[in-house]
């Protein structure tokens, strides 16, 4: 048994790069996000995974997941004046994508697809004492637009940066009152895939 796992590991490291038709990655995320509606986000990061598919040699369907976590609050003249807590984002995305030069070492790649983005609630002391409370953030469905490169590292591994810019309007309810925010990040990944 032991050597029929050895020779399909040696197979599978033999095969030319054009020839693998799936990755999982790791990612290591940052994200910018639109400041709105009076509030103000810092740059979110977080971590996240990725599954690509091949049906041709350009052709492929990428599955991705993140967690990205940001501080917010309401800045007066630069100067953070009230605090409401952390903003957390799960973005799901299902891209189409199109990769140049795919059998080469630097293989750049664009695409687009359906974005679904979950929302934690945003919440702290200082929208308790402003009598606001609890912020909620709606999950919403809608599309992204992706770019990067995938650098090759020998038969079964890259790195890549990659970069997705989500079209994310959420309605956010305190107090009675909705709004609607435009965040709209800009999630700018850098990581690891293993190829086969």
């Amino acid at each position: 048994m032991r050597i029929h796992v050895i020779g399909l590991a040696l197979a599978l490291a033999t095969l030319p790069l054009a020839a693998q038709t799936n990755d999982v990655g790791v990612w290591y995320a940052t994200a910018q996000i639109k400041d709105s509606t009076g509030l103000s986000f810092d740059n979110a990061k977080g971590f996240g995974v990725s599954f690509n598919h091949f049906w041709t040699g350009p052709l492929s369907t990428e599955f991705s997941v993140s967690s990205l976590r940001a501080n917010a609050g309401i800045d007066i003249a630069g100067t953070r004046a009230l605090d409401v807590g952390r903003l957390k984002l799960m973005p799901f995305t299902a891209n189409l994508q199109w990769h140049f030069a795919r059998g080469s070492m630097f293989a750049p790649y664009i695409g687009a697809g359906l974005a679904y983005v979950s929302a934690k609630d945003l919440s702290s002391a200082d929208l308790d004492a402003a009598g606001i409370g609890r912020v909620k953030i709606d999950h919403k469905a809608s599309w992204d637009a992706n770019a990067g490169v995938n650098i090759g590292l020998g038969k079964m591994f890259a790195v890549a940066i990659d970069g997705k810019y989500i079209k994310y309007e959420p309605d956010s309810t305190a107090a009675g009152t909705t709004e609607k925010l435009k965040l709209d990040p800009v999630v700018i990944s850098a990581g690891i895939k293993l190829r086969w």
